[in-house]
């Protein structure tokens, strides 16, 4: 099992030189192959890493090898099976046979020592950033992968990041209890968000860049000044720590969403909470405004997405269906459709008149974290505890590919604004970037 003939690479993360033999070096270390498959000469298996596959196998940068599993990875002279890097593939390894294309990263993005929380393209889509449990932020160069800024000055994990709609400005949030906010380019701190005294679990910007919401697991959301760190409003009528904040549409007013079971609507001026959606029976992990602001979407712990009138907070339909916590409710740009993702390993597609479920995605293993939409809203992503991303198309519900090469739980996955791309962040300490065309 794992033998490779002479010339060929057997190969399961870091980089390897196996040019003449066939030995695998460090046969000590024993961790499984991700991937088992066939690949013709030249052909590439990829999820992940940096390396080169010409007509032979040499590879460049020694870093390590891990040994194979037994029963798996036989390659041709010249092939790779490979699972940590960023390549181009040069011929086909893709099994025809497959219904849903397993599908591998176009570009990595590496630096990151540990657990990636966050990933998003910058407003113009030239940029990634990403938010990790190393205590830094990170600007990418989109098309490169190259790593062009670092953002310092955290003592706890980065657990969110979020850029200015200009794109001048970088908002973090962090275990330490502290937002910060940083000059996108340079890296300079601007200003530090003070006042929470939990972690910071949401950050986000208002449609001009002035001014930054945080939720806080202190039970309070804050309005900041984005330039001065000045605390301008408090948002403190919940119970439990805020799980999301969010602007209106029209900026006036802020939707916060808490263990208490509740999600709640604050005027944006004063502070002042105006509406409060009460009837889940258990934390409610995500609330948000249709397109047009009148309707909000709420996602829970018990098994059921809701949508509520914004003005009143009557509740108009309960989404049923999932057989565990939901974790996601999103809207489609028409405000007819919601999009929901669960813990019961599935995402579904719901009517936001009737509330009738539409379509069920299924295949994946393990909980499902993000539901996306594309941009021209005919397919759908989802991102999974079982290490892969799936692409779902909305009108028949099929699987159209899955991606994979993931190390560890991938938390979001979100689309470019060309719908040719696509994001991740994961547990592996890496975000990767997708071709979502076959």
């Amino acid at each position: 099992a794992g033998r490779v003939q002479p010339g060929g690479l057997l190969h399961t993360g870091g980089t390897v030189v196996d040019t003449s033999s066939s030995e695998v070096l460090e046969p000590e270390r024993t961790t499984p192959l991700m991937v088992s498959r066939r690949v013709r000469p030249g052909g590439l298996v990829h999820t992940g890493g940096s390396v080169q596959d010409t007509d032979s196998s040499e590879v460049s940068d020694v870093l390590g090898a891990l040994a194979p599993a037994p029963g798996q990875g036989r390659v041709r002279p010249g092939g790779l099976v490979h699972t940590g890097g960023s390549i181009a593939d040069t011929l086909s390894s893709v099994d025809e046979a497959t219904e849903a294309v397993g599908s591998f990263p176009s570009l990595v993005l590496s630096g990151h020592l540990k657990c990636v929380s966050k990933a998003a393209f910058s407003p113009d889509g030239t940029k990634v950033y990403t938010a990790s449990h190393d205590l830094t932020a990170k600007r990418f160069d989109a098309a490169t992968g190259r790593c062009e800024q670092t953002y310092d000055g955290h003592t706890g994990a980065v657990l969110c990041a979020a850029c200015s709609p200009h794109g001048g400005l970088l908002a973090t949030g962090s275990a330490d209890c502290l937002g910060r906010v940083f000059d996108a380019l340079t890296g300079r701190i601007v200003a530090i968000l003070e006042g929470h005294r939990a972690q910071v679990n949401v950050v986000t910007f208002s449609a001009d860049g002035q001014h930054v919401l945080t939720a806080g697991a202190d039970r309070v959301g804050r309005l900041f000044d984005a330039r001065t760190g000045a605390c301008e409003r408090t948002f403190s009528e919940h119970s439990g720590g805020l799980y999301t904040i969010a602007f209106s549409p029209d900026g006036r007013s802020v939707l916060t969403s808490s263990h208490d079971k509740t999600a709640k609507v604050y005027s944006a001026s004063s502070g002042e909470c105006q509406v409060t959606f009460a009837g889940h029976t258990a934390r409610v992990y995500m609330a948000s405004f249709s397109k047009d602001g009148r309707k909000v979407a709420t996602a829970s712990g018990d098994a059921t997405a809701k949508v509520w009138d914004a003005a009143t907070g009557e509740c108009l339909l309960t989404l049923e269906g999932h057989q565990n916590s939901v974790y996601m409710a999103v809207w489609n740009e028409a405000g007819g459709k919601v999009a929901t993702a669960s813990n019961d390993s599935s995402a579904r597609l719901f009517d936001a008149t009737t509330g009738e479920c539409e379509r069920i995605f299924q295949g994946h293993t393990l909980a499902v974290h993000t539901v996306a939409w594309s941009p021209d809203e005919s397919m759908v992503l989802t991102a999974s505890d079982d290490r892969s991303v799936r692409l779902f198309d909305v009108a028949s519900g099929a699987c159209l590919r899955v991606f994979e090469g993931f190390g560890e739980h991938v938390f979001s996955a979100v689309f470019h604004h060309s719908g040719s791309h696509f994001l991740t962040a994961s547990e592996d300490g890496l975000a990767k970037l997708f071709t979502v065309s076959a």
